[in-house]
């Protein structure tokens, strides 16, 4: 998530509006909106009405060039003869937000999707159409009609990394075309620095905003102090950043069931936010996924209080800020260790990458032994040892568990923590400089690239344009878990919905975590259990479990029937 630096100007405001959002501030909280994450999800103007939130994100535009939009519950109508969502609630609510001086700002990507750019001359064009749909151009259909929003946030977590720096470029090309108001440009990476899908446009085009995600990864906030790796991105924002005042934030879980890993308790999160704003001059403030879950946890309380209590800006209570006397000091994280201790691992700028496949080929057939912490290793050497990765520092390894669900894996001379995707979860690598030692899974092709694990996401047979996706999860022994991902580009389904699709031959489905399942040989039927589920649902994510015989293969996505009342 991203946008433009400064002071957001006063809005052209009705009576009674606050002061408006300030990007310098060390205590600003930002929050994504839009994907009914707890079940319970208010209306946009909602949760605009107190001084919680300073910034709010609108999640997804999930889809780009070729445009899809996605607010669960917040919007479910569309322009008449297209499916394309036109969400006038939202919009009124966007200005009213704004009135109150908060920062409104549209997240494009996520999770799943269908997004990406070709090329420079693809994302160029994009970047009009982004300003001529959501901000001060003109086009036919505005999805928020006339409200204008501030910015934009990229929250890219698959795809090709090409034409983004250029979108970057030429939205703000457009911004500077508005001097009437202040817009920004935001990114949301994963924490291991840097990151596997932004790295190199982080690093080439102008943020003011970033919202490092500090969980689903092995350097969450539950792994605070040891592996929590804030001064790597301290670090970014001072020597690689194009802006040299752009804002670094805490991303943090909402609640304990928003992510895999990473949720700390709201005293827990105050500590370390006191630690970071001590050290650290790019903090920007606090990023929660999402606004219904902290909510609802009672997070957002606890966070608003922190921020207030400790950082630059004040809250009045009605939204509007004024500036702190209290400073912030940067320091630099040391980036070396001469200790051989055990005890503590070292503060080192050196991270794990995070990755969603690997095609790296063997540089040498010479087994690895597996590194354990404490023993001897040489440089900088990194490694794997089934789900623990490990870094070498002072002369000796240091290890660390990847989040549930993934294992360590060798890409190039860089650990991953990544999902099997049927690659083996229990064997060994070691970095070896120009003698490689990778795991010996990697001596065989990796089994991501077979096309039988390959997502094949694709349009079901259903009562509704609906989009299906199979995706690999654990396989072990002759067990396998593999995600389900439904979702609908046009209108919402409701809570009675029924999902059926061919079994590779083999294989059996002994649970889903949604619903109830139905095997008749190796046709599968999974039956919603409508009082479980919302009323109106833009999407159906959930996972089966069971066994296979020989080897395994992803359910053929063309043989998916879905339908809904």
């Amino acid at each position: 998530m991203r946008l433009l630096t400064s002071l957001l100007a006063v809005f052209a405001a009705t009576a009674g509006s606050s002061a408006a959002f300030d990007v310098s501030c060390n205590s600003n909280y930002a929050s994504y909106y839009g994907q009914n994450s707890a079940r319970n999800q208010q209306s946009l103007g909602e949760y605009c009405k107190d001084a919680t939130e300073d910034l709010i994100v609108l999640a997804f535009m999930n889809g780009f060039p070729n445009i899809i939009l996605n607010f669960a519950n917040a919007c479910e109508t569309t322009f008449e003869g297209s499916t394309l969502l036109h969400c006038p609630n939202i919009a009124s609510d966007i200005k009213y937000c704004q009135s109150k001086g908060k920062a409104v700002i549209l997240s494009m990507g996520g999770a799943s999707g269908a997004y990406g750019f070709s090329g420079d001359s693809d994302a160029i064009a994009f970047a009009d159409t982004a300003w001529n749909m959501f901000f001060k151009g003109n086009s036919d259909k505005r999805p928020f009609d006339d409200a204008v929003l501030d910015g934009i946030d990229l929250d890219i977590e698959g795809g090709s990394g090409a034409g983004y720096p250029a979108f970057i470029n030429q939205l703000r090309s457009h911004y500077a075309s508005d001097p009437s108001k202040k817009y920004y440009i935001a990114a949301a990476p994963q924490c291991p620095y840097p990151d596997s899908y932004l790295g190199t446009t982080l690093n080439s085009a102008w943020f003011d905003m970033v919202y490092v995600q500090f969980y689903n990864n092995f350097c969450g906030l539950n792994a605070y102090p040891t592996w929590f790796n804030f001064a790597d991105w301290d670090n970014w924002a001072k020597t690689k950043s194009l802006n040299k005042d752009v804002k670094v934030y805490i991303g943090a879980p909402g609640s304990p069931s928003a992510a895999s890993s990473g949720y700390v308790d709201g005293a827990t999160l105050t500590s370390i936010y006191n630690d970071v704003r001590s050290k650290y001059s790019s903090l920007g403030g606090i990023m929660t996924w999402d606004v219904s879950q902290a909510r609802t946890s009672g997070i957002a309380k606890s966070i608003r209080a922190a921020l207030d209590a400790g950082g630059t800006c004040k809250h009045d209570g009605g939204g509007s800020t004024t500036s702190s006397t209290s400073t912030s000091t940067s320091t630099t994280a040391s980036t070396t260790t001469t200790s051989s201790s055990t005890s503590t691992p070292p503060y080192s700028t050196t991270s794990i990458s995070t990755s969603t496949t690997s095609t790296s080929e063997p540089t040498s057939t010479t087994p690895a032994s597996c590194p354990v912490s404490g023993a001897p290793c040489s440089g900088n050497q990194q490694g794997c040892n089934g789900q623990k990765f490990a870094i070498c520092a002072g002369g000796s390894w240091y290890t660390g568990s990847c989040a549930p669900g993934t294992y360590c894996y060798m890409g190039g001379n860089t650990a991953m923590c990544d999902w099997s995707n049927g690659r083996p979860t229990d064997t060994c690598a070691v970095s070896g400089g120009a003698s490689l030692s990778k795991r010996l899974d990697f001596n065989k092709v990796s089994l991501i690239t077979r096309p039988n694990l390959r997502p094949k996401p694709m349009s079901a047979k259903s009562n509704r344009p609906t989009r299906v996706e199979f995706v690999a999860g654990d396989i072990t022994d002759n067990k396998y878990s593999t995600v389900v991902k439904i979702q609908t580009n046009k209108n919402a389904f409701t809570g009675d919905w029924s999902f059926s699709f061919t079994l590779p031959e083999g294989q059996t489905v002994e649970s889903t975590s949604r619903g109830a399942a139905s095997i008749n040989n190796n046709a599968v039927t999974i039956k919603s259990d409508p009082s479980s589920e919302d009323a109106n649902n833009m999407a159906a994510i959930f996972k089966i479990v069971g066994t296979f015989k020989g080897t395994y293969a992803l359910p053929e996505t063309n043989s998916a029937v879905f339908s809904s009342t």
